[in-house]
């Protein structure tokens, strides 16, 4: 058995293994909710900890995810990465519902909603947690990592960090969509309410973090490949052809929406949205929206080719 590997896998099926234990004991504190949150005792400290912890073993599993040898293509693992984006953004609404609960009770409005997202975002959390133990302990017993074509590797990095684009950019885009809403008697406006702040940019980088970490994990692939002189020219062909269609596919999208925007109607008040959170979208939709396209292209022509 590969000791390195043992050592690596075991350590992030432990990893795992002690979020899932923080979860559980965060579970007891939720009981008291919501006079645990409106203390200054021991327990908020763990619950806030904890949230970071979530936070950090997140991007740690999925880095490690994206980046683990396999000696042939796994389904198991894109799934394991694909809910680790779910359960990434679950984090943040973990978060929100804690905060809203402090807020409410303090309030004197009813929290009961913000309690059920706790404990669902609790529940998604806990299966990815599992997700992780099973998975990473299986390939610590059988050894993981193990040496394989240097292509295959490749072709896994490729599909990964796809995978990922398409589900941040799903992701990314409804938090767009939440903040554009229609009016009855219009097609494109905007509903004036929703004006963005500036801790409302924390959603979208949530969004992308995760994409980010498995384009950090492939680029560092990618150039390591490139500095012993071997090259992937079909990966280069289909990462030119993506970008060439999502460019003009993205383009013409962007123009056509600003230009139905400002063509609108949209009353006179709420003039910050128009100046401020307006480009922002704008610019954030654009973002999404090429990573979308250009993930999907490119997964379908690694596929076709």
């Amino acid at each position: 058995m590969n000791k390195r590997s043992l050592i690596y896998n075991g350590g992030i099926a432990l990893l795992a293994a002690l979020c899932l234990i923080w979860l559980g004991l965060n579970s007891f504190f939720y009981h008291e909710i919501p006079e645990v949150l409106t203390g200054n005792d021991i327990k908020i400290k763990i619950i806030l900890t904890g949230l970071v912890v979530y936070f950090f073993s997140h991007l740690i599993i999925i880095f490690a995810t994206a980046t683990r040898g396999q000696n042939k293509i796994s389904v198991i693992r894109y799934l394991l990465l694909g809910w680790g984006i779910v359960s990434f953004i679950f984090v943040l609404l973990h978060f929100v519902s804690l905060h809203e609960i402090a807020d409410d009770f303090g309030s004197g409005y009813s929290y009961k909603s913000m309690l059920r997202l706790t404990w669902h975002s609790q529940i998604v959390m806990a299966l990815f947690y599992i997700f992780t133990i099973v998975y990473f302990t299986t390939a610590a017993v059988r050894g993981g990592n193990t040496p394989q074509v240097r292509s295959i590797s490749r072709e896994q990095m490729f599909i990964t960090l796809n995978i990922a684009g398409i589900a941040s950019g799903i992701v990314g885009l409804f938090f767009i969509f939440v903040y554009l809403k229609f009016y009855e008697n219009s097609w494109l406006p905007l509903n004036i309410r929703h004006q963005m702040r500036s801790f409302d940019i924390f959603p979208f980088a949530f969004a992308i973090l995760p994409y980010l970490v498995v384009l950090a994990g492939w680029s560092i692939r990618y150039f390591a490949d490139r500095r012993s002189g071997w090259n992937d020219e079909k990966e280069s062909s289909n990462i030119n052809r993506s970008g060439m269609l999502t460019l003009m596919i993205s383009m013409p999208v962007i123009v056509f929406l600003i230009g139905a925007c400002f063509s609108t109607h949209i009353p006179s008040r709420g003039n910050v949205l128009i100046t401020g959170s307006l480009s922002v979208l704008w610019l954030l939709f654009y973002l999404f929206f090429s990573i979308f396209v250009f993930s999907v292209t490119a997964l379908y022509k690694f596929r076709l080719d």
